[in-house]
């Protein structure tokens, strides 16, 4: 209470101060939505600034020095999305805000002692009840408008509004039941597709990171709802509902309209389509120098595997070959020819195959997950359920493995099993629509029909245009 108190009293003092008219010329020249607030909003930013600068810490990432035009621009932006609450938001629970110079990159030794701190590099980062870190840099590149629907500052401080009540999870705290029922409905949904679109590679508004987890979608489609309104507004009206209920906020009321020429502004998709390109050439020359990197049979063997991965089972079973002539005991590449023969139906190669690997190996997951697929298409199903369940036992991770199985168990008549295994798949690949709807027959076994129908929903989302059961 004391503490209470003597904070509301300080805090009285610095509001009862003129704003600084300095601090006015460098919010309207660096803050863009500022100009554009009606006047009851710039007078709640004007409350909102002196203080975040007067109470919170602004440190600087090593020799670095934090002005008072960073902490102010910085806590403008800040500001401008508690503009709309019904009392003036401090931002009470954050502390700390670090201002790195450039991109961040923690160092290794860092990261070592550390399981916190992230890998990469980074333009900022915030932790649930911990310091929001920034880039300055990232922030002036921002600031001349040449990456529309980018804004660190919101996306990080939208990091901590969700972690206000929890580890962040999209969800940041709801003033009913009802907001947070709506809320959770919309954004899964909006969620799910931009899932699919990403995994697709197709064009979209949103930045594909937002699907990455549901905290990022949140913090992504605050950017777009503050940067891009009107764009968001009209091809996710949904969304831009649901983030206007819980800012309180109408952006495309006094922001004017800019266009984007990211992902699919561009027409046709015509400079996404041309970004997509450029990043398969430098993936495929990354793994063609990793390629050379290694020795002459294991180069081959990543060639063999990377065709079978691609759906290109002929070329995988010529380049095994190769290394099967020179060692006809290599149960890896015996294994995995044999599931290259099974993807051409070729059978009995594919069981020759996995008895001269388990012969070798008898624990080799994906001999015996082919040895069971064989059998099971062959109508031998306890020996493919028994095959198959060691192949788990071997490799619990490999969603396809599982997958297999719960195919045999739903023709040993054993749904429930076949439930179980999918929905471990699930656990370790949430967004696959194939594995959904593989459940959702499971469960249209066991007359589970709402399940069935949640899971048909979630697939429909991530992939549309497929022919989904009714």
């Amino acid at each position: 209470m004391i503490f209470s108190w003597l904070r509301n009293r300080r805090r009285r003092r610095v509001l009862a101060q003129p704003f600084p008219k300095e601090w006015e010329e460098l919010l309207q020249r660096r803050v863009r939505h500022y100009r554009y607030l009606p006047p009851s909003h710039q007078q709640r930013v004007r409350q909102i600034v002196p203080v975040m600068v007067a109470e919170k810490e602004w440190a600087a990432a090593g020799d670095f020095k934090v002005t008072p035009e960073m902490a102010v621009t910085i806590a403008g932006q800040a500001a401008v999305m508690a503009s709309g609450f019904d009392e003036p938001y401090f931002f009470d629970r954050l502390h700390t805000v670090v201002i790195h110079p450039k991109t961040i990159r923690f160092a290794p030794e860092q990261t070592s002692r550390n399981p916190n701190l992230p890998g990469g590099w980074l333009s900022g980062i915030a932790w649930h009840r911990g310091p929001v870190v920034l880039s300055w840099g990232e922030i002036r590149t921002e600031l001349t408008g040449r990456s529309p629907g980018r804004n660190v500052i919101l996306h990080e401080f939208a990091h901590y509004l969700d972690g206000l009540d929890g580890p962040a999870d999209g969800k940041p705290p709801m003033s009913s039941k009802e907001s947070e029922r709506r809320w959770y409905a919309v954004t899964e949904a909006e969620y799910l597709r931009l899932v699919g679109s990403a995994r697709r590679g197709e064009a979209t508004l949103l930045d594909h990171y937002g699907a990455s987890n549901r905290a990022e979608f949140f913090a992504v489609s605050t950017e777009y709802f503050f940067e891009l309104p009107h764009q968001l507004y009209e091809r996710h009206p949904d969304l831009y509902a649901v983030l206007q209920e819980f800012y309180h906020l109408d952006p495309r009321q006094w922001l004017p309209r800019i266009e984007s020429p990211r992902q699919d502004d561009a027409g046709d998709g015509g400079d996404f389509q041309r970004f997509r390109a450029r990043r398969q050439r430098r993936s495929d020359v990354a793994q063609l120098k990793a390629v050379q990197a290694m020795a002459p049979g294991d180069a081959l063997y990543a060639l063999a595997f990377d065709h079978l991965q691609r759906g290109r089972p002929a070329d995988a079973i010529r380049l095994f070959d190769q290394l099967l002539e020179v060692d006809p005991r290599d149960e890896e590449s015996l294994a995995h020819r044999a599931l290259a023969y099974l993807r051409l139906q070729r059978l009995a190669e594919a069981r020759r195959d996995c008895e001269a690997a388990l012969a070798i190996d008898p624990q080799d997951a994906e001999a015996l997950w082919a040895r069971g697929a064989v059998a099971l298409q062959e109508g031998r199903t306890l020996e493919a359920v028994n095959d198959l369940s060691e192949a788990v036992d071997a490799s619990p991770q490999n969603i396809e493995i599982r997958r297999a199985r719960a195919s045999a168990w739903m023709v040993a008549g054993w749904p429930q099993k076949a439930v179980a295994d999918l929905t471990e798949a699930l656990n370790i690949e949430p967004h696959d629509a194939e594995l959904l709807a593989e459940r959702a027959r499971a469960y249209q076994a066991l007359n589970r029909t709402a399940d069935a129908n949640r899971d048909i929903a979630r697939a429909k989302l991530l992939e549309p245009e497929l022919a989904w059961p009714a």
